[in-house]
């Protein structure tokens, strides 16, 4: 098959998810509310990464899946799903204090890795939106002060970790863990309270940069500061606690027991996205990208590792080796490409994208994981089985695919989505 082939094949793909945005529309609204006690009220409709079809607890507006959706819809133009998702956001913070794991009524004791912060303001670049910038810089500042720098995210050694309120269904390690979004890993070792996960922090590290800019942009200088300041407090304590100088990588820190944990994970290549890796640390990562790398894709951990939940079976923990997820893909190939290392940034995106493309033209779908090393659909670790998923996984095929097939390293495929800076004077990311 010649290359033109191959990127023809992908741009059916391209087109086909083009559809999905809207075929995959619900809502919430307070019909929905009254006929189902768990789910909580949005005012606009959103696009699920289950859509319509797709099982009831995906038909939900994910916290951090829908940051991932967020990114491809801007390539897309759709910035009026962008700012959608961006109201049920807010509305969402403005009613608990912080984005809930989902519109679940049940998921309401915790959140998830917060990145949407970073989609609101690449929508108002698109778009130059003052009034929703407005409405958004103290949402967002109540949500980083209150919530996530709480004290139940707090560590002795200055880094956050993940917590639950009171999930009454979980082992509160488990729902702990779920914040993360990686539900269920090994690489925290059974309690991920008590670690530093990367990318937790690194997402926190993105988060005051968004604040920064907001600030910025509403003529606050002096708020800005400070942001920044916090931004650069905590990437500096990733680069001095989670840096394995021998080892070359990053990895996730056990504020508890003060070292760093021992599993290699795709996580170690949040600190390129976020821009806390030094440009010495971020080449010498490199090395580490042919222990996750397979003809088809990354794996999430480098080799299986055995399940460290009490009484949970290894079957369970479907963040981690053979499983290939789009998300930690995408963040991988932005971390290199972000530091130029370009031949990385390709190498971590090529086989996914033929993946993606292979299964959707047998199948007519995309998927939520794949098994990377075999290349098909079958996990020895899944939690609930293979399913259909749109969402983050059609995200990877828009941004990826692009990054692949037309040569635009994913940075700079969302600079040139928000064409509208200058309108607001927020500044694209560098």
């Amino acid at each position: 098959m010649t290359y033109r082939d191959s990127a023809d094949r992908w741009r059916r793909l391209d087109r086909r998810i083009r559809t999905w945005w809207d075929e995959d529309l619900v809502t919430a609204h307070e019909d929905e509310v009254r006929a189902d006690a768990n789910v909580l009220y949005l005012p606009e409709p959103y696009a699920a990464g289950g859509g319509r079809v797709g099982p009831d607890w995906y038909r939900s507006m994910f916290a951090w899946d829908t940051w991932f959706a967020n990114l491809a819809l801007l390539v897309h133009d759709r910035t009026d799903l962008v700012r959608a998702h961006t109201v049920n956001y807010l509305s969402m913070v403005e009613r608990f204090g912080f984005m809930p794991n989902a519109n679940q009524a049940a998921l309401r004791t915790r959140s998830q890795t917060p990145v949407f912060p970073d989609g609101i303001v690449r929508g108002l670049r698109a778009t130059g939106d003052l009034a929703l910038a407005h409405r958004a810089y103290p949402a967002l500042v109540a949500e980083y002060t209150g919530y996530w720098n709480a004290g139940h995210h707090a560590t002795p050694c200055g880094l956050a970790t993940n917590a639950d309120l009171g999930d009454p269904g979980l082992d509160p390690r488990l729902a702990a863990e779920a914040e993360t979004g990686l539900d269920w890993t090994p690489i925290y070792d059974g309690d991920v309270r008590r670690t530093a996960p990367l990318l937790t922090n690194c997402a926190l590290v993105r988060y005051a940069g968004v604040l920064a800019e907001l600030a910025e942009l509403l003529d606050r200088p002096g708020e800005a500061a400070r942001w920044r300041a916090d931004a650069e407090r905590r990437a500096d304590l990733v680069r001095r606690l989670c840096w394995d100088e021998e080892q070359g990588f990053f990895f996730d820190y056990d504020h508890q027991a003060g070292r760093r944990l021992p599993h290699w994970s795709l996580c170690g290549f949040w600190p390129l996205w976020a821009g806390v890796a030094t440009p010495e640390q971020a080449h010498r990562t490199v090395d580490a990208l042919e222990r996750f790398r397979t003809p088809h894709g990354l794996t999430v951990t480098d080799r299986p590792l055995a399940s460290p939940h009490e009484g949970m079976p290894d079957a369970d923990i479907q963040w981690m080796h053979p499983a290939g997820w789009a998300p930690l893909v995408i963040v991988a190939s932005w971390g290199f490409d972000r530091y130029g290392l370009h031949e990385a940034g390709l190498a971590a995106a090529e086989g996914f994208v033929e993946l993606m493309v292979r299964h959707h033209e047998a199948t007519g779908e995309l998927y939520e994981k794949y098994n990377v090393v075999t290349g098909d659909l079958t996990l020895p670790n899944e939690r609930y089985g293979g399913i259909r998923l749109h969402g983050w996984t059609s995200a990877a095929a828009v941004l990826l695919g692009r990054r692949v097939y037309e040569g635009t390293p994913v940075p700079d495929l969302l600079a040139g989505a928000e064409r509208q800076a200058s309108r607001v004077g927020v500044r694209p990311e560098r």
